[in-house]
């Protein structure tokens, strides 16, 4: 395939419609857990982590949803649910991604350790990524090319990473550990955020563990959500634990 024609066919990926497929559905079909990246290898189950369904869901190109955030308790799965939205992004829904970690460093480890693994360990989406063999190769540390997108990852205290380019999909990944400032250049989440204001069908992901009350960047987002909350049921008090929202509206 010459230089225009892949060209064409980069552009054919770009203009065509968004799947029907939502991305708990993808992350059951394709994603695979490698040894290193989970204490349970093998085949992703959402039914493992049912309240990661909803919250991917709305992550899907067919869900109104153009925000979402995510307050969460440590290690239960925020970024891997992110990953899942880029894995399903590369294979599914190509466009421009942006990917923000608390600093460059942390970013790069990220993408050596967590998205190297899931692009290694997913057959469809090592079809989609080029191997890093060159300098032109379209993969580095912090970018990763695939028809019809691309994937840049930086870090909260990169204002040049933090407005690098337009992106229609941002995944900002544990904000509570993001500086206020950022070379001068003012709030990190709204330099990234403001990448995203060409694209009329955005989508944007909020995570992280909360710290102090009042002053925590993911609760600030959180209240100024809807406010779901995940519903546990209790089997030894029969009872539910959760907000007083009528949990028949929860799984």
């Amino acid at each position: 395939m010459d230089a225009m024609q892949e060209c064409l066919a980069h552009a054919a990926l770009a203009l065509r419609p968004d799947p029907r497929l939502n991305v708990s559905e993808w992350a059951d079909a394709h994603r695979y857990l490698s040894q290193t990246a989970s204490g349970e290898p093998g085949p992703w189950r959402t039914e493992r982590t049912p309240y990661l369904r909803e919250i991917m869901d709305c992550l899907s190109p067919s869900s109104p949803v153009e925000k979402t955030v995510f307050m969460k308790g440590a290690q239960i799965g925020g970024t891997e649910a992110g990953n899942n939205w880029i894995g399903y992004v590369i294979h599914h829904a190509p466009g421009p991604m942006l990917a923000v970690q608390p600093t460059v460093e942390m970013a790069k480890r990220w993408s050596k350790q967590r998205i190297a693994s899931l692009i290694d360990s997913t057959p469809v989406l090592r079809e989609r990524v080029k191997e890093a063999r060159s300098r032109d190769s379209g993969n580095t540390v912090q970018s990763k090319e695939f028809p019809g997108g691309i994937l840049v990852m930086t870090g909260a205290n990169s204002a040049v990473g933090l407005r690098s380019m337009p992106v229609r999909y941002l995944f900002l990944d544990e904000v509570d550990a993001y500086d206020f400032d950022v070379d001068g250049e003012g709030d990190p989440v709204s330099l990234a955020s403001q990448r995203t204001i060409t694209f009329g069908n955005r989508k944007i992901f909020l995570v992280s563990t909360p710290t102090i009350q009042g002053l925590s960047r993911i609760e600030l987002e959180y209240e100024q959500s809807d406010r779901r909350r995940w519903w546990v049921y209790c089997p030894s008090n029969r009872v539910w634990s959760g907000t007083n929202l009528d949990p028949s509206t929860f799984q």
